[in-house]
């Protein structure tokens, strides 16, 4: 069971720097293969990046995985269009999930959204015939983290589930929201 305190603490850090957070069950956590054949048709991420398929953990994987924790965090970021190079959710949702484990909650395993943003370019695209052994090259093994939708958890039904209004953004020029996720027990 997830300390009040620490969980507080995660909440007000958030609120404070983010945006806002919601503690869930993890079996609110909706995980489908269609949300992984939509990064795998039609992302141009796909086997560009270490934390996307087809080196993110598999459908299967993150179903075994979700099921293991009883409850979780989700973190809502309202992202500027213009700004969405400057916020690096990969960064921040590590850094979250390493206050967690350094509270105590050893366990602690964060989701970020869409792309890798740890690198410049990711080592992946330039592998000829990568398989999931070439992960080793990442530069930053430590701290990337696979996107919620790159292991098939899908990001409108879950966020929709946490009482978050989300839809789909129909201009490019229009705010919209990312989601993270830490897995917390």
């Amino acid at each position: 069971m997830v300390k009040q305190s620490i969980l507080d603490s995660l909440i007000d850090y958030i609120v404070d720097n983010l945006g806002s957070a919601k503690v869930i069950d993890s079996c609110d956590i909706i995980v489908s293969q269609w949300v992984r054949y939509k990064c795998q048709y039609g992302c141009s991420g796909y086997g560009r990046y270490f934390t996307c398929p087809p080196y993110s953990p598999s459908v299967a994987e993150t179903r075994q995985m979700v099921s293991e924790y009883k409850s979780a965090l989700l973190v809502k970021f309202e992202v500027e269009p213009k700004a969405e190079k400057n916020v690096n959710i990969g960064e921040i949702m590590f850094e979250i999930e390493r206050m967690a484990f350094l509270d105590g909650l050893y366990r602690a395993f964060a989701f970020s959204a869409g792309p890798c943003r740890l690198c410049g370019s990711c080592v992946a695209s330039a592998i000829e015939s990568a398989n999931r052994f070439s992960k080793r090259l990442c530069r930053h093994q430590n701290k990337a983290r696979p996107s919620m939708e790159s292991c098939g958890i899908d990001v409108y039904e879950t966020a929709r589930k946490a009482g978050y209004e989300i839809d789909v953004v129909k201009n490019y020029g229009d705010c919209y929201n990312r989601f993270g996720l830490l897995m917390l027990d």
